[in-house]
């Protein structure tokens, strides 16, 4: 029945003759139901020239709307028998459309349905330019998004900025001489494979490489003389660093990480003297072997 009643405030909403409402007896209506005698749950009455009625019709959408129309003549909203219920904007349209003659109101209702589909369109064109312009926005705000890579550790400043309230990995890869171009861009696809990883498991780390060697007072004082490659991970904010010492590829550095944020990787202090010095970014190519001056 609910739903039949609801639909039938939804139908008379706008008559301005006839109220369709509910009443809660159970609650801020006591005194209400009280004063008109309601007894039971549901129960329907109709009010007119301030009497009250029992309903006793069908509990059902057409009986209780024939009931309505019956007893209470709802008057349609704004309409030239309820004028008093238009505003003054559509009074104005309805008592022009009173004043025409047949043959000028059909053409005005055509050239009105020709304005609503030419608006429709205009409204269709307007919200498939907003989506596109929607996409267009994300684009843009994607080209100010720096994409995360691994890079090259080229002085102290740089690496404490990448490396700022987070965890870094840092790894020292064999000289240019000993592993050339395409080893070294092979070691840096395997870190970058790592960061993937990991950022796929919602763990932000910072990802960067040095040569072995530029860093040497960095690399002492963090014990990495056992050769390389060498890694570290590395927590300014927590003033701690730990040592990995597996191969360098992409699920032994993940592991490694794993293994570090479960608390399994033993931590030591960042020693005082772990600062970066500048060095020269790489150019991409292979080394050029320094030229030996004959004797």
């Amino acid at each position: 029945m609910q739903p039949d009643f609801d639909k039938l405030k939804k139908d008379f909403k706008d008559t301005p003759n006839a109220l369709i409402a509910d009443a809660d007896c159970a609650g801020t209506a006591q005194s209400f139901c009280g004063q008109h005698s309601v007894q039971g749950y549901p129960t329907m009455k109709t009010f007119k020239g301030g009497k009250a009625s029992d309903y006793n019709g069908a509990r059902e959408y057409n009986g209780m709307k024939r009931h309505i129309e019956k007893e209470l003549n709802p008057k349609p909203a704004c309409s030239l028998e309820s004028k008093d219920a238009c505003s003054k904007e559509d009074r104005q349209v309805l008592e022009e459309s009173e004043a025409m003659s047949k043959a000028d109101r059909s053409a005005k209702i055509k050239e009105v349905e020709k304005d609503i589909k030419e608006k429709q369109q205009t409204a269709k064109d307007l919200e498939k330019e907003a989506k596109q312009l929607a996409a267009q926005m994300e684009l843009i705000k994607a080209g100010g998004m720096k994409v995360e890579k691994v890079e090259q550790l080229l002085n102290d400043a740089e690496m404490r900025a990448h490396c700022e309230a987070r965890t870094c990995v840092i790894a020292f890869l064999p000289h240019i001489l000993d592993d050339g171009a395409k080893g070294r861009n092979e070691r840096i696809e395997a870190l970058n494979a790592a960061m993937q990883a990991k950022k796929k498991d919602g763990m932000s780390v910072g990802f960067l490489w040095s040569q072995g060697g530029d860093q040497f007072e960095m690399e002492e004082a963090m014990g990495l003389s056992f050769g390389y490659p060498a890694v570290i991970a590395i927590n300014f904010a927590k003033a701690r660093y730990g040592v990995h010492r597996g191969t360098l590829d992409k699920d032994s550095v993940s592991q490694f990480l794993t293994s570090l944020a479960r608390g399994g990787t033993p931590l030591a202090p960042i020693p005082a003297n772990a600062k970066a010095v500048k060095s020269d970014p790489w150019d991409g190519k292979d080394g050029t072997p320094p030229v030996e001056e004959e004797l």
